[in-house]
């Protein structure tokens, strides 16, 4: 597994590379950081030369080798989400443990974004997140937390699907949805002009600009959403106040908003606070479900536990649900900005969002149809900006992938 041998065909550094793991094995793990490893290598050599078991030739030949790690893959499907399974199940694990992970699915993420890589490196992006959850039950479907969990030099043993980033204009849907619940409709005109909005602090004004600088004038509801206009979802965030959206974010299983809405300000709506994917597709899976939240879950369920309906807790109002995948699903709404025939459309009705934060450091897309909610993050995990990749460019033909497949 380490080595790409058999353990009879090890060299002593090899050999002793290996014998350091047991100790500790998250704090030597060697596809994290390697060089605590070492370290604990080379005073099992040490160790191993004072008590006789290696001669000083064998001791300066294994001491001067530095061990290769090639580790064979074909068995590794999914390791973020196997990690993360395996922390839940504490240190007395069952025997046995079955998880909702499709692994045919998996299989098929990892090809598009293998497919994908060459074009995202020209754009500097090096890690890809992508996660599938199936709607009715509430079970991870598919896990990909970064696109190449071996990528040490791109720290591709961090879990992208649970690490906060800034989401963009992906959560711009709920501030909609708290305007749906407080009386406004998809034909509700807003105005997509210059404007300027208080702060809170003292004559600061925030000025939201539109992302190709343009405005259009008097938009309905549908078309500003649909076409991810920043100034009007701006205004409507003035217009009702943060207060109302951000309760309602954390309702929909968004765990890291844990500031005030004075902190987050108007700037929520544009995804100025970090959040993480599993929990934005958490979110939009509510969306699907016209409104009621399910507690997604990695494990399956004893026979006589699954067969009862997962338990539901309503978050917003079925008609504002339908609402939001209705606009988001609008081919014709959004074409004024993102044009026709884009990886956002599709041979069958889909609910689609994309994001992109400020300065090109994160890269977004998700949706969902009745069945499953997709959710793909482009980006690096050192926060190196992306080179000039919109969501729609970046995230967008993965989702197109995942949800087709």
């Amino acid at each position: 597994a380490y080595f790409g041998r058999s353990a009879r065909d090890l060299t002593a550094a090899e050999a002793a590379f290996l014998a350091a793991l047991p100790q500790q094995p998250t704090r030597y793990n060697p596809w994290k950081d390697a060089s605590a490893a070492r370290a604990r290598q080379r005073r099992i050599l040490d160790r191993m030369r004072i008590r006789g078991w290696l001669s000083a030739e064998e001791y300066r030949v294994a001491s001067a080798e530095r061990p290769a790690l090639r580790r064979d893959t074909r068995e590794t499907i999914a390791p973020h989400f196997v990690e993360r399974v395996l922390a839940e199940a504490g240190a007395t694990p069952p025997s046995r443990i079955e998880t909702t992970l499709d692994a045919g699915l998996q299989r098929i993420v990892r090809g598009i974004i293998d497919a994908r890589r060459s074009e995202l490196t020209e754009h500097h992006a090096f890690n890809v997140a992508v996660a599938v959850l199936d709607n009715h039950s509430g079970e991870w479907l598919a896990w990909e937390g970064s696109g190449n969990y071996f990528d040490a030099a791109h720290s591709g043993a961090i879990d992208g699907v649970t690490t906060p980033r800034q989401p963009g204009s992906a959560l711009k849907p709920f501030t909609y949805a708290a305007a749906f619940e407080r009386g406004y409709t998809p034909a509700r005109v807003i105005a997509d002009v210059p404007s300027e909005f208080p702060t809170a602090e003292p004559g600061v004004l925030y000025r939201p600009r539109n992302y190709d600088d343009q405005f259009r004038g008097p938009l309905p509801v549908r078309m500003a959403l649909a076409g991810s206009e920043n100034v009007p979802a701006v205004a409507v965030a003035a217009d009702i106040g943060v207060p109302p959206v951000l309760p309602m974010l954390r309702q929909a299983g968004i765990r890291n908003l844990d500031d005030t809405a004075a902190h987050y300000g108007l700037g929520i709506t544009l995804g100025n606070a970090e959040v993480s994917l599993a929990d934005l597709v958490s979110a939009y899976a509510m969306l699907a479900r016209g409104g009621e939240r399910v507690q997604p879950v990695m494990l399956r369920t004893p026979a006589s536990v699954a067969a009862a309906p997962a338990a539901r807790e309503r978050v917003l109002s079925a008609r504002t649900a339908f609402w939001i995948a209705d606009i988001l699903s609008d081919d014709e709404a959004r074409a004024f900005v993102f044009g026709r025939g884009g990886s956002l459309e599709f041979p069958f009705t889909v609910a689609a969002k994309t994001g992109t934060s400020q300065a090109y450091h994160d890269n977004w897309a998700l949706g969902f149809t009745r069945d499953v909610t997709v959710g793909v993050w482009v980006g690096n995990f050192d926060r190196t900006p992306l080179r000039n990749l919109p969501g729609v460019a970046g995230a967008g033909p993965i989702f197109q992938g995942g949800m087709i497949a």
